[in-house]
Protein backbone atom coordinates (compact mmCIF):
# COMPACT_ATOMS: atom_id res chain seq x y z
CA UNK A 1 0.00 0.00 0.00
CA UNK A 2 2.89 2.41 0.59
CA UNK A 3 4.31 2.09 -2.92
CA UNK A 4 1.19 1.45 -4.98
CA UNK A 5 -1.93 3.17 -3.76
CA UNK A 6 -4.45 5.74 -4.86
CA UNK A 7 -7.85 7.18 -4.08
CA UNK A 8 -10.19 7.23 -7.04
CA UNK A 9 -13.73 8.55 -6.71
CA UNK A 10 -16.48 8.13 -9.28
CA UNK A 11 -16.29 6.54 -12.72
CA UNK A 12 -12.66 6.69 -13.79
CA UNK A 13 -9.90 4.82 -15.57
CA UNK A 14 -6.26 4.79 -14.53
CA UNK A 15 -4.18 4.56 -17.69
CA UNK A 16 -0.54 3.52 -17.63
CA UNK A 17 -0.81 2.44 -13.98
CA UNK A 18 2.37 0.58 -13.00
CA UNK A 19 4.28 -0.35 -9.88
CA UNK A 20 7.43 -2.36 -9.30
CA UNK A 21 9.16 -3.01 -6.01
CA UNK A 22 11.98 -5.10 -4.59
CA UNK A 23 12.85 -5.54 -0.93
CA UNK A 24 15.85 -7.09 0.80
CA UNK A 25 15.68 -8.10 4.45
CA UNK A 26 18.88 -9.00 6.31
CA UNK A 27 17.39 -9.92 9.70
CA UNK A 28 14.57 -12.17 8.57
CA UNK A 29 11.65 -12.97 10.85
CA UNK A 30 11.73 -13.25 14.63
CA UNK A 31 8.83 -15.25 16.08
CA UNK A 32 7.88 -15.66 19.74
CA UNK A 33 7.49 -13.68 22.94
CA UNK A 34 10.25 -11.86 24.82
CA UNK A 35 12.91 -12.21 22.12
CA UNK A 36 16.04 -10.11 22.52
CA UNK A 37 18.24 -9.42 19.51
CA UNK A 38 21.51 -7.73 20.39
CA UNK A 39 25.01 -7.28 18.97
CA UNK A 40 24.02 -8.66 15.60
CA UNK A 41 25.52 -7.77 12.23
CA UNK A 42 23.20 -7.95 9.22
CA UNK A 43 24.75 -8.21 5.77
CA UNK A 44 23.02 -8.26 2.41
CA UNK A 45 25.11 -9.47 -0.50
CA UNK A 46 23.09 -8.59 -3.59
CA UNK A 47 25.48 -8.63 -6.55
CA UNK A 48 22.94 -8.47 -9.38
CA UNK A 49 24.03 -6.24 -12.23
CA UNK A 50 20.38 -5.73 -13.14
CA UNK A 51 18.60 -5.81 -9.82
CA UNK A 52 14.99 -6.14 -10.97
CA UNK A 53 14.56 -6.45 -14.75
CA UNK A 54 11.19 -5.17 -15.94
CA UNK A 55 9.88 -6.31 -19.30
CA UNK A 56 7.09 -4.19 -20.70
CA UNK A 57 4.57 -5.96 -22.92
CA UNK A 58 2.64 -3.67 -25.21
CA UNK A 59 -0.73 -4.53 -26.66
CA UNK A 60 -1.62 -3.49 -30.20
CA UNK A 61 -3.78 -0.40 -30.42
CA UNK A 62 -7.39 -0.61 -31.52
CA UNK A 63 -6.53 0.79 -34.95
CA UNK A 64 -3.77 -1.79 -35.53
CA UNK A 65 -6.00 -4.80 -34.91
CA UNK A 66 -8.99 -3.44 -36.81
CA UNK A 67 -11.20 -2.83 -33.77
CA UNK A 68 -11.54 0.95 -34.20
CA UNK A 69 -15.30 1.49 -34.59
CA UNK A 70 -15.38 5.17 -33.74
CA UNK A 71 -17.59 7.52 -35.72
CA UNK A 72 -16.74 10.99 -36.85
Amino acid sequence: MTSNSGIFVGPNTQTHWESQEKQNAALGTVVGDGNIISNNVNVIHDNDEVDMPITKVTCPSKKENGADHSTG
